[in-house]
This record gives structure tokens, sequence and C-alpha cells, in this order.
């Protein structure tokens, strides 16, 4: 495969995986598609942070459309040339890799963590109350029921701490989950551009159908 349609084909999936990425933080902003939450300020940290609208987001879509356009040729970013092009790439191509990171160590942050939401507490005095904040982050013996001591491990779990947002555990987990997903993808994606970029900035586009007409015109 030629420099050219390596770097369309990668940067194509790169801008479809930011729009994902943006789409799976929306949700985790408005669990349950209730607006309320977000409204009230009652989400997780992670969430609030939208690492999959900045960073797994508009940077790896910003670096994806550069990417596209170089392997097109298309003389939009840049007018200097196809090597100009691929020496641009190898730049959004370490962009797109350090935005999809800090996706994936926030997202996977917000897995470990688990959501934020309404549950049930003993105070000193032996009554429980109810308090919204992380329960699976406390070593309270009273939350885990099995010897796991990770929530992702007791699934039971998922439908018996949580109050409020409803089912909050397995919105969190799925979507957490996908955006790890996704910014491992643009990872490995990001570093197969940067290789091929390097290559395209040594070598040009080799675009052989391209060179075969020019031959044939002579």
């Amino acid at each position: 495969m030629c420099v050219g349609k390596c770097s369309r084909c990668v940067g194509l999936c790169l801008v479809i995986l930011s729009l994902l990425s943006i789409t799976v933080n929306l949700f985790l902003l408005f669990p349950n598609l209730d607006v309320s939450y977000m409204q009230k300020n009652l989400i997780s940290c992670q969430a609030r942070r939208m690492p999959g609208i900045w960073t797994g987001g508009l940077m790896v879509f910003l670096a994806g459309v550069q990417i596209t356009l170089a392997g097109f040729k298309m003389r939009i970013l840049s007018c200097c040339g196809p090597r100009c092009d691929m020496l641009l790439s190898v730049v959004c191509s370490c962009l797109a890799s350090a935005g999809a990171a800090i996706c994936f160590f926030i997202s996977s942050a917000g897995l470990v963590n688990g959501p934020f939401c309404l549950y049930k507490v003993n105070g000193p005095d032996g009554i429980s109350k109810e308090k919204w904040g992380y329960p699976f982050t406390t070593p309270d013996p009273q939350v885990f029921n099995s010897s796991a001591h990770n929530y992702l491990l007791d699934v039971p779990l998922w439908s018996s701490v949580c109050i409020e947002p409803p089912h909050i555990v397995p919105w969190n987990v799925g979507f957490y989950t996908s955006l790890c997903l996704i910014s491992m993808l643009q990872i490995l994606l990001s570093l197969i551009q940067f290789i091929n970029a390097l290559l395209g900035v040594v070598g040009g586009h080799c675009d052989p159908r391209k060179e075969t007409g020019k031959r044939q015109q002579r």
C-alpha cells in the first residue's frame, strides 16, 4: 500500500473514531439521557473533563482531517508539496496520539473509580443515610458482597449500590469501556500514520497510478 492511500485510510478512520468518541462522551454527560444530572453537576469528574470531546474528539478529528487531505494531495492546509504535507502529518500523528492517550487515561480512571451516584452509608450512630459520592472507591466492606473488592468483578453490585441515577453502573462501565477501546484504536492508527508519514517525507506519495499516467503522457 502506497503512502498516500494509507494516509487516506488512516485519516478517515481517525475522523470516524473521533466522532464516535464525542458521541460516547455525550452519553456520559447525560446519564439515562436525563439532562437534570448535568445541570445539577451530579456526574463524575472524569465525565465533566470531557476527554472524549476535547482530546479524543477534536484533537484527533483535526489531525484526521489533515492526514486525509494529505493523502488526497489537496492544497488546503499546505502548499509546499507532498513531502511537506507528510511532515505536517508526522506532527499531527503525534498530536492525535497524545490526545488519544490522555483520553484513555482519564477514561480508565473513570472506569476504575466507578460512577458518581446516590448511595446509602452507615453513620457513626448506626443510622444509614443517603449521600452522593463514589461508593466503589470506599474501603467499606459493607459495600462489597464478595472478596473481589473490585466492583467490575462483582456484577451483582451493579444493581444494588447506586440508588440514583438508575442503572448508572452499567451505563458508565459500557461507555467508559467504549472510550478506552476507541482511544486504543486511535493510538494504534496514529502510530501507523507516524511511520507512514516518515516514509512519505523520504519518498513522497509513491502513487503508482499517477506516476504511470505521467509516463504515458510523456
